[in-house]
């Protein structure tokens, strides 16, 4: 264990993707929501911020709650781009956890995303505590104090991470087996004809067509089980496994944002995944940056060594034809 605590790297370009990615996708949702959509009355309640318990009466919205919720909307987006900018990463994570926080637990309309998002940013403030970079999309600079208590807590944080998404992700797919449409693998064709949540955007006629084939919808219900499990066991391996994960997740909920439109909640997750993956993306990143090197040069050579149409040849001279 203090071999892999000293070895953990605490500044993380990999790290930072993923914190950008869940900021903005949060940030989607205040800024092409309005504030009346997102605080609704629930179970015929009048408009209220619920304040009730600790983490509820931390959020701006119970602290500021005399002031215009649009108003703190803009607030809350404008902590989140300054944390997506990757700005001093050890102390906007700070920032993100309670701006996640914020959101999970006053807007009355989650989407799932922001729970998610609450717990992660949670995790990523100890995960970041040893980041002494000014922006995150800066190289590490290996100053770090490997063996430092902050070094520590770093690596503590960034395992909370991991066995967080990976739990989520397999309690997902388990809780699913009990399920019956699920089980027997009719659950994608009842979603996508679903009247509120259903088949949504440019691929909504593709995805009920393909639904209504029975192997197809067999293949696309297992299929995500499936896939979630994969994501689940991969982010707790090592190396280029968790780089699959990652793969794996953005394949995963890109095609779920097709086929039912829920964008934020897919990008929260695969910047969840992005994180809890870090260490393994970051060791192959070199990897990767050489094999696309490699293809490069080889297909300027390919290129270089198609050889060059002849000019044609000149006409003769009519004159001289005619000589």
């Amino acid at each position: 264990m203090e071999r892999s605590v000293r070895r953990f790297p605490a500044e993380s370009r990999a790290l930072g993707v993923g914190r950008s990615m869940i900021a903005l996708a949060q940030a989607s949702i205040l800024l092409f929501t309005p504030a009346s959509h997102l605080f609704v009355p629930v179970g015929g309640d009048e408009i209220k911020v619920d304040c009730s318990t600790s983490a509820q009466a931390a959020s701006l919205y119970c602290l500021a709650g005399s002031a215009d919720r649009q108003l703190l909307n803009f607030l809350v987006l404008a902590m989140l781009l300054v944390v997506a900018s990757g700005i001093l990463p050890r102390y906007t994570t700070v920032l993100h956890f309670w701006a996640s926080l914020s959101i999970n637990q006053s807007i009355s309309l989650p989407d799932g995303g922001d729970a998610v998002a609450q717990v992660v940013t949670f995790f990523l403030v100890l995960a970041c505590v040893n980041d002494r970079r000014t922006w995150h999309w800066q190289r590490p600079g290996g100053e770090e104090r490997k063996g430092s208590v902050r070094q520590g807590i770093a690596w503590a944080g960034w395992w909370g991470v991991r066995l967080q998404v990976a739990y989520i992700y397999l309690d997902s797919a388990l809780a699913k087996l009990s399920v019956g449409p699920w089980s027997e693998g009719s659950a994608t064709y009842y979603v996508a004809r679903m009247e509120n949540f259903g088949a949504a955007g440019l691929f909504d006629d593709l995805f009920r067509w393909s639904t209504s084939i029975t192997l197809l919808a067999l293949l696309s219900a297992w299929g995500a089980m499936f896939g979630e499990c994969v994501i689940a066991l991969l982010l707790l391996r090592r190396g280029s496994r968790q780089a699959v994960a990652a793969l794996v997740s953005a394949c995963l909920h890109v095609m779920i944002i097709l086929q039912l439109g829920i964008v934020s909640f897919g990008f929260i997750m695969v910047g969840a995944v992005v994180c809890a993956a870090s260490r393994g993306l970051d060791a192959n990143a070199p990897r990767l940056k050489s094999l696309l090197s490699r293809i490069r040069g080889s297909a300027r050579e390919g290129h270089s060594a198609v050889p060059t149409d002849p000019e044609p040849a000149n006409r003769a001279d009519p004159v001289a034809l005619g000589s």
